[in-house]
């Protein structure tokens, strides 16, 4: 079962983390500072867990691949969405499709970003690669700008009700990885306020395992 994670730098690991450029061999840096590293991790001990015992098979078959690229949009997913993920081989099971920060900073309209994200999960699921969404993630000084925090509220109501209208199972990390003032939780950003810390990629892939993919390998291998 072969996850592929498409999306920025908060899929790449930024900044302690540089995965390679195939995505599956060893890439630079700490490998706990991604969320496929914890996803994984998570992942294997729920099924250890649960099964008593992780056989070869299952060890090899479940595979998580970084296919993140630091400051990229949306629209950038989608001009790299054919090499990255449709050509891959083996043929992924489910891509994990995590976008938005980026666009959200630059100024592009929610009605831009929400129609690229849309078709990135249309496209993957139409060749036959489910997929799973997650909402745009709060930044550490997120209720300091009102009128961004506005618009990326409004985001992810439309990408909930997407993913909900769709059957797409997805993380919340805008509020999962909320402290009680609105903002990143504190032990989660890394010092530019935008990034995350290697706390802040274990909450992420904790959420995405919680909120998509335990039931998935659940239904897969128990």
């Amino acid at each position: 079962m072969i996850f592929l994670c498409l999306g920025n730098s908060l899929t790449a690991g930024y900044p302690g983390y540089d995965p390679a450029p195939d995505g599956i061999s060893k890439g630079y840096g700490n490998s706990k500072s991604q969320y496929e590293y914890w996803l994984k991790n998570i992942s294997m001990e729920h099924l250890e867990k649960n099964l008593g015992t992780l056989s070869d098979e299952i060890i090899n078959d479940l595979l998580f691949i970084n296919k993140g690229v630091p400051g990229e949009l949306t629209s950038n997913f989608l001009r790299r969405i054919d090499f990255d993920l449709l050509k891959i081989k083996p043929k992924p099971t489910y891509s994990i499709i995590i976008g938005g920060t980026n666009d959200l900073g630059w100024g592009i309209s929610n009605e831009k970003i929400f129609g690229n994200i849309k078709e990135l999960h249309t496209i993957s699921r139409d060749f036959g690669i489910l997929t799973i969404g997650g909402t745009v993630p709060p930044i550490r000084a997120e209720q300091s700008y009102g009128t961004y925090n506005k618009k990326k509220i409004e985001l992810n109501k439309l990408l909930k009700s997407f993913f909900e209208e769709n059957d797409i199972p997805f993380a919340d990390l805008y509020n999962g990885m909320m402290d009680d003032k609105g903002n990143l939780l504190k032990e989660c950003a890394y010092v530019d306020g935008l990034h995350f810390s290697v706390e802040g990629y274990r909450k992420m892939g904790k959420l995405i395992f919680k909120d998509a993919v335990k039931a998935i390998i659940e239904k897969k291998y128990f």
